[in-house]
């Protein structure tokens, strides 16, 4: 278990795949994540395989609360291992847990895991334009905007830009100097 100030992250389990599940396909997800598409339980089960392979492209976690609930997931995707770089995935699944510091408390800690434990180098974040928590959230967490793909995301009859930001090592020193 790696423990943050709030949440606690745990091994994600095949028992857990009905609950991602349904949080995949909540219309919240739907459109803040990248999979449009409603999924099967076939799709969350090829998912949760693909994270067997070694060495990991995907790193995944449950997030939980300290009482052992599970309330998200979040990992370190996209892993580059040559180049020590990766790119964020998070959500709070749970609606009584968002917006109330567990998404924050996830990335930080999710941060720290990337940084001190695999020695990455450079991890990013990918953030449709209108998704202002999320461009807050990742800027107060010391992300930097990096540049943008024009009009990349389609969604509610418009086109969004991808919001590239990302974090380098020497950075995150700077920023969390107590970690």
């Amino acid at each position: 278990m790696i423990e943050g100030k709030t949440i606690n992250f745990r091994s994600l389990e095949a028992e857990d795949l009905r609950q991602l599940l349904d949080w995949r396909n909540s219309e919240f997800l739907r459109k803040t994540c990248r999979e449009y598409l409603l999924l099967s339980m076939e799709h969350q089960k090829r998912w949760f395989d693909s994270l067997l392979k070694t060495p990991p492209d995907n790193i995944m976690f449950g997030v939980e609360s300290k009482e052992g609930k599970l309330i998200g997931v979040c990992g370190l995707t996209w892993i580059n291992w040559k180049n020590r770089n990766a790119e964020v995935s998070i959500y709070i699944g749970e609606k009584e847990w968002q917006g109330k510091g567990a998404a924050a408390d996830s990335l930080k800690t999710l941060v720290k895991y990337g940084f001190e434990t695999l020695n990455l180098h450079r991890i990013s974040a990918v953030i449709f334009q209108f998704n202002e928590p999320s461009i807050k959230l990742f800027t107060k967490c010391g992300f930097k905007f990096e540049g943008k793909h024009r009009e990349a995301h389609y969604i509610d009859g418009k086109y969004w830009d991808e919001m590239i930001y990302g974090i380098l090592r020497a950075e995150y020193d700077e920023h969390c100097p107590e970690n």
